[in-house]
């Protein structure tokens, strides 16, 4: 499909382009989608984590170009990895989300929060005060702006996530990563033990002895 532009300077462009066929998806493909728009960071980071703990330490494991000491250190290091920054980034992600909650969180007359279905009600009013301007220049309509307005809370939280996990990377992870390279390192070496163990174990002897 050809369209044309007009410049500035009253020349025409022209500018191919492809036409794209709508690409039709199943039923269970829409509903996963659907389920996923209302994933948090919290959710988005476990799935990002549980994925790197069952890729990563495969590749490592699998990497011919490095001796096999190298092989298993690099993949036992990648499963501590993995298991100990989902657990931080979901602690930390899920707390500073719980905070904005809080902050935002509309409440009665009694001064208690209001709850909706187990979840935290958010006031619109607290939210437009701090950000109206911005949502007025999106200029969204009733019901984008409500879901907007829910939303404010995941983001704040991922945001001031991300910096404090500049400090616990250091302070929290990378110590306990080296406390779980070497729970998982000794649970591999009894294994292996174990397994030695039992090959090894001398066969009883069927010879019959004759007086």
């Amino acid at each position: 499909m050809i369209t044309r532009v007009q410049s500035n300077n009253n020349k025409t462009l022209n500018f191919g382009a492809l036409k794209m066929k709508p690409v039709e998806l199943g039923q269970g493909a829409q509903t996963l989608l659907s389920k996923a728009e209302n994933f948090s960071s919290v959710h988005q980071r476990l799935a990002l984590g549980g994925f790197a703990f069952l890729i990563q330490p495969l590749i490592d494991i699998k990497n011919k170009e490095v001796d096999e000491d190298t092989r298993k250190v690099s993949a036992i290091r990648s499963a501590a990895k993995a298991i100990i920054g989902t657990a931080s980034g979901i602690v930390v992600r899920g707390g500073c989300m719980k905070l904005a909650e809080y902050k935002y969180a509309q409440k009665d007359a009694a001064g208690k929060i209001i709850k909706e279905g187990g979840k935290i009600k958010i006031d619109p009013l607290k939210v437009q005060k701090s950000f109206g301007e911005g949502f007025e220049a999106l200029k969204l309509d009733n019901k984008a702006l409500s879901d907007a307005i829910k939303r404010v809370p995941s983001v704040i939280g991922t945001i001031a996530a991300l910096g404090v996990m500049i400090f616990t990377n250091f302070l929290i992870d990378a110590p306990l990563t080296n406390i779980t390279m070497e729970k998982i390192n000794k649970f591999m070496e009894s294994r292996t033990q174990g397994k030695s163990t039992e090959t090894s174990k001398p066969q009883g002897s069927e010879g019959v002895q004759n007086g």
